[in-house]
């Protein structure tokens, strides 16, 4: 219990901090999981990083909440993923109600910072995921194709394909990684959780649900079926609610104040569902358009979660793990570039700002969610 609480408390100051979107809350992640508390080890958040990767559903929120899990169990991940969750959740069911003003100084002063920790994450996953000639290669493969072809699914084959060649052409690093003590404990855990992610899918589909459950039912399949996370999920979201539930302009301005808040994309949804007035209420409302859009791909976590910890103590699948991670190193380091050329760095002050936060950062002169804070407040003076 008393870890699960650590585990909530810590998600919950990165969820109020964690600026960027969930590229950048990779950057946050590994600095304060693996560099500052060493919860984990490098190649075991670069591992959690790609099987996030390769699921639907929110990306980044699942490897928090798949690092709960490391840390505490089945509670740590629900507390890791509620602590992240929270405040952007309650921020856009505000928004929903009409609260929605935020400067937008800040707003670009916490894009810069979120630049900075994913350059620093960049480097120190590039050091220790991709450190031979084969590895840097996988990456520089993986950064070009994602580079040419954009599309989410591309990331799936992009690290599936770095899993073959990691399998096939990596040599296996340190000694055999053991099967997890408790596999077979999570493995009936995780046959649940992927047998009730199904039904849920199935019911949803159903033609005779109220007007509430259908709007719910719509929020639930983007959850389910968006691969690569993030903003991807919004396309799917709009079909769902416009012009069934809302207009097109009322939806465009709650995706809007999605870039004013921190933690996951996700909770959009609680936006959605406060709109709505689903349920009669619309904190209720916005309650239960959260729990949907991240229920999917919270239960497919735990049940791929539960098979990996068995599959990962083969000598072929730890290959492989090495060659997704490469992969992973190319990832970010696509949206290392993306975020740079995005429009964020808008001159030579911006230049010299982000220089300094990396600084600051490289050097753990001050910590990151106060790094962002200060980058907030020098952009909005």
């Amino acid at each position: 219990m008393k870890e699960a609480l650590e585990c909530f408390i810590v998600a919950l100051r990165l969820g109020l901090t964690s600026f960027g979107g969930p590229v950048a809350h990779v950057g946050y992640f590994r600095e304060e999981y693996v560099s500052r508390r060493g919860w984990l080890e490098e190649e075991r958040f670069g591992e959690l990083m790609a099987l996030s990767q390769f699921i639907p559903g929110p990306g980044s929120s699942q490897l928090g909440a798949a690092i709960g899990y490391e840390r505490a169990g089945f509670l740590g991940g629900f507390a890791a993923w509620l602590g992240f969750t929270l405040p952007s959740a309650i921020v856009m069911i505000l928004v929903a109600l009409g609260v929605d003003q935020f400067p937008s100084g800040a707003i670009h002063g916490m894009k810069l910072a979120a630049i900075a920790v994913v350059a620093l994450a960049w480097l120190g996953m590039r050091k220790s995921l991709a450190n031979s000639w084969r590895k840097g290669a996988i990456a520089l493969f993986s950064l070009g194709v994602l580079y040419f072809f954009g599309a989410a699914w591309v990331t799936i084959l992009v690290i599936a394909c770095a899993g073959i060649l990691g399998a096939l052409f990596l040599p296996l690093d340190g000694s055999p990684l053991q099967e997890d003590a408790d596999v077979k404990k999570r493995r009936g855990g995780g046959v649940i959780a992927l047998v009730f992610f199904f039904l849920l899918l199935f019911l949803s589909y159903r033609t005779d649900l109220s007007r509430d459950w259908e709007a719910m039912a719509g929020i639930y399949h983007a959850g389910a079926l968006v691969f690569g996370g993030g903003h991807v999920v919004l396309p799917m979201l709009q079909e769902a609610m416009v012009p069934s539930f809302m207009k097109q302009e009322i939806f465009l301005g709650g995706y809007g104040a999605t870039q004013a808040v921190p933690g996951p994309v996700f909770t959009f949804a609680g936006f959605l569902g406060g709109k709505v007035n689903a349920f009669g209420n619309p904190w209720l409302g916005g309650a239960a358009g959260i729990v949907a859009v991240f229920l999917p791909g919270m239960l497919l976590l735990a049940g791929t979660l539960a098979l990996w910890g068995r599959l990962r103590s083969k000598e072929w699948a730890q290959k492989a793990i090495q060659g997704a991670n490469a992969a992973v190193v190319g990832v970010l380091g696509l949206a290392l570039i993306q975020m740079s050329s995005s429009g964020a760095i808008l001159g030579w002050r911006d230049a010299l700002g982000l220089g300094i936060l990396f600084v600051i950062l490289e050097r753990k002169l001050l910590p990151t969610w106060a790094v962002v804070l200060l980058a907030a407040g020098v952009g909005y003076v």
